[in-house]
């Protein structure tokens, strides 16, 4: 009888950290396609270079375990470095260059990029059910991102008369999708924090500082656009 030399649980680190490798480079083929006409100037290389060490350097910590002592133990080093991995990409799009590029993006081009939650909702649903992490963060945070994916869907299925998304729907899901990370963010800071450094497992720091912080920012730079947008249709005409 066959017998894998390999457990799931073993395996389970190892195929989170592919699809956040994954999730780096759609984001940043989606980036330089958004940017693809409008820069010419290198940034495309930049922006390649800046998301490789940001990811490499979070996934170091996953795999390596005296890096991942250093982050996790360190006090007040994980909230900081959250904090700036949101900070960082909201920044650098608030810019007027950025601005414009971001806001030029189609909507659902845009809300597309988050079927990956879902891919991460069911890697989390894996985890908890191999012991990789609590059941109960597990299958709240695992059912959210997938829930809030098929919302997601749900609102690219609405229509205006003209064909573009319904915004009070855009709205509504982002501000649902923004919560439910932060959601995640508390109970992986007090649920699963104390749960692992008990078992002396190490943290999963490709999403943690990676993926999660990629998405909040997302969900922050949607705000901004929604807010732009309202204000532009706002303004009087120019006679």
């Amino acid at each position: 009888m066959f017998e894998p030399s390999t457990s799931l649980f073993d395996l389970i680190p190892a195929v989170i950290s592919a699809c956040v490798l994954c999730f780096a480079i759609d984001l940043w083929r989606r980036a330089i396609e958004a940017a693809r006409g409008v820069d010419r100037h290198g940034r495309p290389i930049t922006l390649g270079a800046i998301l490789a060490a940001w990811a490499g350097l979070a996934l170091l910590a996953t795999h390596v375990p005296a890096v991942g002592r250093f982050v996790g133990l360190t006090p007040g080093l994980q909230p900081v470095l959250l904090l700036a991995a949101i900070a960082a990409p909201v920044l650098a799009v608030w810019s007027a260059g950025n601005r414009g590029i971001f806001d030029g993006i189609p909507f659902e081009s845009l809300l597309t990029f988050f079927y990956w939650r879902a891919v991460f909702g069911a890697l989390l649903l894996v985890a908890g059910a191999v012991g990789r992490l609590p059941t109960d963060f597990a299958i709240s945070a695992g059912l959210g991102d997938i829930a809030v994916t098929i919302l997601m869907v749900m609102v690219l299925a609405i229509r205006t008369a003209s064909g573009s998304e319904v915004r009070g729907a855009v709205l509504l899901w982002n501000t649902i999708g923004f919560v439910d990370m932060v959601n995640v963010l508390v109970g992986a800071a007090t649920v699963v924090r104390p749960w692992a450094e008990h078992r002396g497992m190490p943290g999963q720091f490709g999403l943690q500082l990676f993926g999660v912080p990629i998405f909040i920012a997302l969900h922050i730079l949607v705000f901004g656009r929604l807010w732009r947008e309202r204000q532009t249709a706002s303004r009087p005409l120019a006679v």
